[in-house]
């Protein structure tokens, strides 16, 4: 299940590249895509989401059996969305390193995409983090999950009886934005891993606010394009639905290699990700339905059950691409949030801790709250 969903993101990715290929008279298959993808670029602002598109019941259907998959992990997909968004002063495809630019990621799982469970921003050099810990536990779909969330609700209970010094931490553990230094938290991850004498938990995070930033914008575009030059082949399957669709077919393995390769050191900001999982996608074509609506790409639909030859139906997954998206912006009152009060929590938990009010906790009024409130 895993590794079938692994390989479907980076598909996903795969067709979101495909505007290097093609260069036929107008109005042919590659040429729209060519185009429609080339106008995206054009935007100051993008949104990107990418969703199941279809029901529980048949997502269901077309995974029960698969490790130990429950009707209630069907429900959980069917709700799961991915957002990415981003902005900048100018054009999206002028935007070059050191310019001012703005992203945002959000996962959520009310299948509206309206309650976050967690929500980065990028803005001016900070990262902006709201997490919903509630939310995260009540995704555990085990026999255990109703303990453990009674436990979390305990943990987080306490919160309030945190002191005022802590108080960018209880802003945290409630779900109210804060902002971090990624560069202060990773010396501070280090350097616990090294009084540690091993790894620490927080060694393992990747400096998110990099790839958003222009630089790995363009890394990612650029590497997609090189990925897919000469390996698309292009059908147009006519008009339905008020868009123009073109089903685009690549080499899974080839072309997924060849993104790896082109990315480099951008694929050490994926969570968990070792060049080795590349293996898991399958040695063979796959193809993709690439919806265009007013001269633009508005949506991209790959059916998953292309890459598990156990699939029992179709396993539609969807990238909807919004260019009348808003601009990001920093969240107003996020409480700045350090290494030291997460030092400040554990000695407190193991009763030393501070009863002052000299702290962390003060507000970064820096702009609204309008993207995703």
């Amino acid at each position: 299940m895993r590794k079938g969903l692994a390989a479907a993101g980076v598909v996903a990715l795969i067709a979101a590249g495909s505007a290097a290929c093609g260069t036929a008279a107008a109005a042919t298959p590659d040429v729209k895509v060519k185009k429609g993808l080339d106008k995206l670029s054009d935007e100051k602002a993008l949104s990107l989401g990418l969703h199941f598109g279809g029901s529980a019941d048949q997502i269901w259907s077309s995974l029960q059996g698969e490790d130990d998959f429950t009707k209630d992990d069907a429900a959980l997909l069917a709700k799961l969305r991915v957002d990415l968004s981003l902005s900048a002063d100018k054009a999206l495809k002028d935007v070059e390193e050191g310019d001012t630019s703005s992203g945002a990621f959000r996962i959520s799982a009310d299948g509206s995409g309206k309650k976050s469970l967690l929500e980065l921003r990028s803005v001016d050099k900070k990262l902006y983090v709201r997490l919903d810990l509630k939310g995260f536990e009540a995704l555990d779909t085990g026999t255990s999950s109703n303990k453990d969330l009674a436990e979390l609700d305990k943990f987080l209970g306490s919160a309030d009886d945190l002191p005022s010094s802590l108080g960018s931490v209880k802003a945290a553990l409630n779900g109210d934005w804060v902002s971090i230094d990624p560069k202060a938290f990773g010396d501070f991850a280090k350097s616990m891993s090294k009084n540690a004498g091993g790894d620490s938990p927080l060694g393992a995070l990747p400096d998110t606010s990099k790839g958003l930033d222009a630089k790995s914008q363009k890394q990612l575009v650029d590497g997609l394009r090189k990925a897919l030059k000469d390996n698309a082949k292009f059908k147009d399957l006519g008009n339905h639905d008020g868009a123009d669709h073109v089903q685009v077919t690549v080499p899974a393995r080839q072309v997924a290699k060849e993104l790896e390769a082109s990315l480099g050191s951008l694929t050490k900001q994926i969570p968990d990700f070792k060049p080795s999982d590349l293996d898991d996608v399958p040695n063979k074509s796959v193809s993709l339905d690439v919806a265009v609506k007013g001269g633009k790409v508005s949506a991209i639909t790959f059916d998953a059950a292309q890459l598990d030859d156990g699939a029992k139906g179709k396993l539609p997954i969807v990238l909807d691409v919004d260019t009348d998206a808003d601009a990001v912006e920093a969240p107003s009152g996020a409480k700045t949030l350090n290494p030291q009060d997460i030092m400040g929590l554990i000695m407190y938990s193991f009763g030393g801790g501070p009863d002052s009010s000299s702290g962390s906790g003060t507000s970064d009024s820096s702009a609204d709250d309008s993207l995703y409130s």
